[in-house]
């Protein structure tokens, strides 16, 4: 990676930092997502009627649930993915400069210094993707869930419609009446009717919360502690983690590496650094996407079961249902598409950090240093 050390009077500032990293992941989440649900359903093999070939998954969905069946659960995804992306960066960001100045030892990576960058970016890379791994487990669950989920048949919406319509005269307000009372409450503003909008929006927002909470009760089995579901697979994503990104950041490091220690052979090649970033990032993605497949299909498995029992969702017993009853190409389930995911995003991984970071550093005042 192309590392620059702050000076002395320079500083990041975590708000910008976060609001650009933000603003940076959040296209390439919603943009992607379409290909990731794909991915889910080819290693769930759940809603594919025949084949899991990533054209015709694609097909089934969107003829089944139109576009917006591709997008189901993204926004879930989206604050987990985008959380903790940030997260992941800063802490690398954090580990790596303080080793890069001599100071691990404050954190325990004193051993490290003087490594070579290769050795640094790996272990670094993946002790603050661990760091974070556990906080995705909750979004990874209920986002897979929402994506294999079916959609309700229109018998049901009937008797859904009529139960309600039946029960109107006994039930609360409808949500479209409070949305009118709130607006006739407001051209008259005594101490009565603004406690009563105040009622109105805490009523509301105690809804939403309902609501979500419903959702993820509803997805979850009945006899599955909520707990227990929501970190579901957490083990297995420990372990897709750790066969990914050793794989990934060493890659990384190692190709351009080789490439700087090559590139008078290596003519053809644009010297920027945006290219060599590019570069590396795409032999990174494919070897990391390569090494980590069997951990992701499973992880996925164990994530996504309606099953109770923990005996059946253990890593190595998921794994050997998997080889019994698909053989190890099983295991392989979905690689495609997550080539198309990892490969673009992994070959501007780098590029966009140091980008983030670059745009963040802001010089203190005199009175400050």
């Amino acid at each position: 990676m192309n590392i620059q050390l702050l000076d002395s009077d320079h500083v990041i500032d975590f708000r910008r930092y976060y609001l650009y990293g933000f603003l940076l992941n959040l296209v390439p989440v919603y943009l992607f997502y379409p290909v990731r649900t794909a991915k889910t359903i080819q290693q769930s093999n759940i809603g594919t009627s025949s084949t899991t070939f990533l054209g015709k998954v694609f097909a089934e969905r969107v003829k089944s649930e139109g576009f917006r069946g591709l997008y189901k659960g993204v926004g879930v995804y989206a604050i987990g993915s985008i959380g903790g992306r940030l997260v992941h960066f800063s802490t690398y960001d954090a580990l790596r400069d303080r080793v890069y100045k001599g100071r691990g030892n404050t954190v325990g990576l004193g051993w490290l210094e003087g490594s070579s960058p290769t050795t640094i970016n790996a272990f670094i890379g993946t002790f603050s993707a661990l760091t974070t791994s556990s906080f995705m487990v909750p979004f990874d669950v209920v986002s897979q869930h929402l994506q294999v989920s079916k959609p309700p048949s229109p018998n049901t919406n009937n008797v859904t419609s009529l139960n309600n319509n039946n029960s109107s005269t006994s039930s609360a307000v409808p949500k479209r009446a409070i949305s009118t009372t709130t607006s006739q409450i407001q051209h008259s503003f005594t101490p009565h009717n603004i406690k009563s909008l105040n009622s109105i929006n805490n009523n509301s927002v105690l809804s939403s919360i309902s609501s979500t909470k419903n959702l993820i009760l509803n997805l979850k089995p009945k006899d599955v502690p909520l707990h227990h579901f929501l970190y579901r697979g957490w083990s297995a994503s420990l372990l897709n983690t750790m066969s990914f990104y050793p794989a990934y950041f060493f890659t990384y490091s190692y190709t351009l590496e080789q490439i700087h220690r090559n590139k008078h052979h290596l003519s053809f090649l644009h010297s920027s650094h945006f290219l060599l970033s590019v570069s590396g990032g795409v032999a990174a993605g494919i070897i990391a996407t390569l090494t980590s497949a069997p951990f992701d299909v499973v992880k996925t498995r164990i994530q996504i079961a309606r099953k109770a029992g923990h005996g059946d969702l253990k890593w190595w017993n998921m794994a050997s249902s998997i080889v019994k009853t698909e053989g190890f190409k099983g295991l392989f389930v979905g690689t495609s598409a997550r080539m198309w995911i990892i490969v673009p995003l992994g070959s501007l991984n780098f590029w966009v950090f140091e980008k983030v970071r670059q745009w963040s550093i802001v010089k203190l005042n005199s009175e400050e240093t």
